[in-house]
């Protein structure tokens, strides 16, 4: 079997790859940066023939498109690649005439915006609301997957919470103690924690999780054209992760807030219900906060940088 992954050097790619490669799938690859696993194919995902092209060559029986960006230096950048993007690779799908082949779209919990707490859990019959460009650009793909889903296309459209794990990007929250942590334990700095709000909850899941989901709604029909939330179902306060990561890393510090750690907009409780994907897959997360923060905090200590 094979499958072909867009994005596969970020953050959820590299864990995935990991994964499939211990599943034994031939696994083929789209993306700027080199990927250590798999055949990686130079193809841009603007240029739609030879998108085309390439499906023909690998001709693969699973596509994961996770290729998108978070943080854009303008407003068109997240629409060219959030939306524009996944709309070229279903283009070249459908060019490539087979309409049998599983994908993944992926979305975001941020799709959701500001959500009610009298409307908590956020299920996918949430309404979608989203504050900002990344939020609306996510958002019209998933709509553009539910109409191509409509017409044939077995696209699975899932949206993810707050995704933690081992190898994350130093520009989430979590990573950013994390690092800190480390130079405090190093006596490199001062028993100092600069911090933003900590009173947000969010539903933080492990990425490893996130990619054993994936794996199973690829080879789950009655997931095909549907939106799924993949979460933990509870919510976390952002100030209760760092208290943990403290505890285990068995330090003493102070806090100090600074401004440019605080979002000018944010959601202050944010948690979905994973009640379809489990009735659908039978998932569970199988690793709590715990063992995240533990796998986390012990990868940034053993990495040199």
């Amino acid at each position: 079997m094979k499958v072909l992954i867009t994005g596969a050097s970020g953050f959820l790619g590299r864990h995935l790859l990991q994964l499939l490669l211990e599943n034994d799938l031939e696994i083929h690859t789209i993306d700027l940066k080199p990927c250590d696993i798999g055949i990686q194919h130079n193809v841009s995902l603007g240029d739609i023939d030879n998108l085309k092209n390439t499906l023909i060559k690998v001709a693969p029986d699973y596509i994961v498109h996770l290729a998108g960006i978070t943080h854009a230096p303008d407003t068109n950048t997240y629409y060219t690649i959030n939306t524009g993007f996944a709309a070229n690779l279903i283009s070249a799908v459908k060019a490539w005439g087979n309409f049998s082949c599983p994908m993944i779209l992926t979305g975001t919990s941020a799709e959701y915006g500001l959500v009610a707490k009298e409307q908590l859990p956020i299920t996918e019959d949430t309404p979608a609301k989203p504050y900002d460009h990344y939020g609306i650009s996510k958002l019209a793909q998933t709509l553009m997957g539910i109409r191509e889903a409509r017409d044939g296309l077995p696209l699975i459209m899932i949206r993810p919470f707050n995704i933690i794990g081992p190898g994350m990007p130093s520009h989430l929250a979590l990573q950013s103690f994390v690092q800190q942590i480390k130079k405090i334990i190093n006596k490199e700095t001062e028993p100092i924690i600069e911090t933003g709000d900590l009173s947000p909850s969010r539903d933080f899941v492990d990425v490893r999780d996130v990619a054993d989901a994936i794996w199973q709604l690829l080879s789950t029909p009655p997931a095909y054209g549907e939106v799924i939330n993949i979460c933990t179902g509870t919510g976390v306060t952002i100030g209760e992760l760092l208290n943990r990561l403290i505890d285990m890393a068995n330090i003493n510090v102070e806090f100090q807030t600074v401004s440019h750690r605080i979002k000018t907009v944010d959601v202050p409780i944010h948690f979905g219900s994973l009640e379809k994907l489990h009735k659908l897959t039978g998932f569970t997360p199988k690793r709590d906060l715990e063992t995240t923060l533990h796998d986390v905090l012990e990868d940034s200590l053993a990495t040199t940088k």
